[in-house]
């Protein structure tokens, strides 16, 4: 994020000068294509209200933004100004990232800047959902209505992510700490009964020669391993950096058993929230599908659906389109048709979103139902043959001392 100095044209024929915060050049730019005021021209401004904190700042969190906005809307239904309510809510704030940008946007929108051209920053969250929202808020009168809605829409995808990430994350530090097990008593514990039992002229048994030489190429490679684990997942990612048109991780995301089927569910539930909210704003649905194809965050099925807008705007529907998309589920094909057909497209798609939303919470408790038994068992497993390996020796080691 960076400060920029832009030089405006408004109506009048009059030169306006603002110091803007924003994402980059380009964005800026972007976010302007379609304003009242022409910009002329974008200067990047160093130093302008630096601070140290911005230098490590990261993503705006959902709960954190959801708050300022059940604030607005508070102080709006009071009946005050959205500017001074955003005057309220940045006085009785903690600093922060989300400050620094609220400070700028009040003073663009104290500027003459539109309230959802103040909001461009990409730090905040679905910031062009959110900017398309207070743009049809605007355009409509009922600001306060919009943002409702845009809070309701952002509670629900924010527990949807927390409610997958905590259920997912027992199952996961189980599965770790299964691994870290069976990795310290490879490298460590059986190698020094190793080096005991060679003192002897025992013959070992089956299970003890196997482990043992597993532990002894594991100790001496492990480095390699952990190398080419490492090379290998970077060598991934700097093609995919340097071709777009390369997508691997990603891809084998959606193969995954049930996990797969959870980032697909997951990433059509937020589609379908995002239309919802955008459609019920006043934004026509080409517009709206151009805004929701942005939230996909996966690379691989974002290649499949982001020129959704186009074959809408060439006058096809938007349940012929997703039919043509192998990936999307076909019970979403079927009932967008429905909204399509009947011209009640929002409550089909939040529906849909619901159904969803419900079919993922039904998996993630499969997965967790599953998965925690299998790997108790499967850790009780490998314990058991590696106590076997260790202790069974011990009989012909008493033999041999007799």
């Amino acid at each position: 994020m960076s400060y920029y100095k832009c030089t405006f044209i408004n109506e009048n024929g009059e030169l306006v000068v603002r110091t803007l915060f924003s994402e980059s050049k380009k964005e800026l730019q972007e976010s302007y294509e379609n304003a009242d005021e022409k910009l002329l021209s974008v200067k990047r401004s160093y130093f302008v209200n630096f601070s140290f904190f911005g230098l490590f700042a990261k993503k705006i969190k959902y709960s954190d933004f959801l708050l300022f906005n059940q604030k607005m809307v508070i102080l709006l239904n009071a009946g005050i100004s959205f500017i001074k309510s955003l005057g309220v809510v940045v006085g009785n704030m903690k600093k922060g990232h989300l400050r620094e940008i609220l400070v700028q946007a009040k003073a663009d929108i104290g500027n003459g800047v539109q309230i959802s051209d103040a909001f461009t920053s990409s730090q905040i969250p679905f910031h062009k959902i959110y900017r398309a929202s207070v743009l049809a808020g605007e355009k409509s009168g009922d600001l306060i209505t919009v943002l409702e809605k845009f809070n309701i829409y952002l509670e629900k995808v924010y527990n949807l992510k927390k409610r997958t990430f905590s259920s997912l994350s027992y199952p996961i530090i189980l599965f770790i700490f299964m691994i870290m097990i069976v990795l310290v008593v490879m490298i460590f514990v059986i190698p020094r009964f190793t080096e005991f039992y060679v003192n002897f002229e025992a013959e070992l048994p089956f299970f003890t020669q196997f482990f043992m030489n597993s532990s002894s190429f594991l100790k001496n490679n492990i480095h390699i391993f952990i190398l080419a684990f490492v090379g290998l997942f970077a060598g991934i990612k700097a093609l995919e950096r340097f071709n777009q048109q390369i997508i691997i991780m990603d891809r084998l995301k959606l193969k995954l058993p049930l996990i797969g089927k959870i980032i697909l569910e997951n990433s059509m539930a937020v589609f379908s929230r995002t239309l919802t909210i955008l459609i019920a704003g006043g934004i026509p649905v080409p517009e709206a599908t151009g805004i929701a194809v942005e939230t996909v965050t996966n690379r691989y099925l974002y290649s499949k659906v982001y020129h959704i807008p186009e074959k809408i705007k060439a006058g096809n529907l938007l349940s012929d389109v997703l039919d043509e998309i192998d990936e999307v589920p076909k019970i979403m094909v079927e009932v967008t048709r429905v909204g399509d057909s009947s011209g009640n497209l929002t409550d089909v798609l939040n529906k849909n979103a619901d159904f969803f939303e419900s079919s993922i919470n039904s998996k993630v408790n499969t997965i967790i139902s599953l998965i925690e038994p299998v790997i108790i068992i499967v850790l009780g497993l490998v314990i058991l043959f590696m106590l076997l390996s260790i202790y069974l020796p011990i009989f012909s080691t008493i033999k041999v001392v007799r």
